[in-house]
């Protein structure tokens, strides 16, 4: 990076992957906002790192998350919020939950980009965005069974990151993704899962895609990241 700090804006950041993004970037020299629906979580991570604020924001409101990041005024964002919504077509899987995975995953990811987007266009300032997407929405991956709303929602990041950059190409915005395998979190700890990958092992690649010195041809990609279980 830069000696001028930066500063990011990072939805879902609370715990999990964003939480090792924001403890990544901080320890970086970044100005960090970790923005997400649990606002003890944020204030608890915002106590422990310099120069990282909490924003307490549900990622489907578009209007809250257009308002956020005017206020914050990031200089890049990275777009972590997800939920799994597990659950078969027969059964839990009902289309109001089909509905929140995609509200969430998608719209949420839809909401921040175009905001952060919109934003620097106006100030002619150009970004940097990383969305996270998994190897569950990449073609060709493995499947698990009662997860296809959260593998819908997955191919949805990767497509729309895909044709974000040819839009924000133009404007020095740049639209990235990384697309892990299962990491250890809590998410994937309440399905009884105990993966060997941390997320703090898969931050640098977000950090190495957001440091304009280091990928800077970067823009459109999708970063698979195949972790080192078995």
């Amino acid at each position: 990076m830069s000696d001028q700090q930066r500063s990011v804006f990072i939805t879902g950041g609370g715990s999990g992957l964003g939480a090792a993004v924001a403890r990544r970037l901080s320890a970086c020299g970044w100005r960090v906002v970790v923005a997400g629906r649990r606002t003890e979580v944020l204030d608890a991570l915002a106590a422990e790192l310099p120069g990282v604020r909490a924003c307490a924001l549900d990622v489907s409101d578009a209007r809250a998350v257009e308002v956020a990041i005017r206020e914050h005024a990031p200089d890049a964002l990275v777009c972590c919020a997800a939920i799994l919504g597990r659950g078969a077509i027969w059964d839990e899987l009902t289309p109001e939950r089909f509905a929140e995975v995609m509200a969430i995953n998608v719209g949420g990811t839809f909401h921040a980009c175009r905001a952060a987007m919109c934003f620097w266009r106006e100030r002619s300032s150009g970004g940097d965005i990383v969305n996270v997407s998994s190897l569950g929405g990449l073609r060709g991956m493995q499947r698990f069974s009662g997860f296809g709303a959260y593998a819908t929602s997955k191919h949805a990041v990767s497509g729309m990151t895909e044709a974000l950059a040819l839009e924000g190409k133009p404007h020095d915005i740049r639209v990235n993704a990384i697309a892990p395998g299962t990491m250890r979190t809590d998410m994937v700890g309440a399905l009884g899962l105990t993966p060997r990958t941390l997320p703090e092992a898969v931050a640098p690649t977000v950090e190495y895609l957001l440091d304009r010195d280091l990928s800077a041809p970067l823009t459109g990609t999708i970063v698979d990241i195949h972790c080192n279980d078995d």
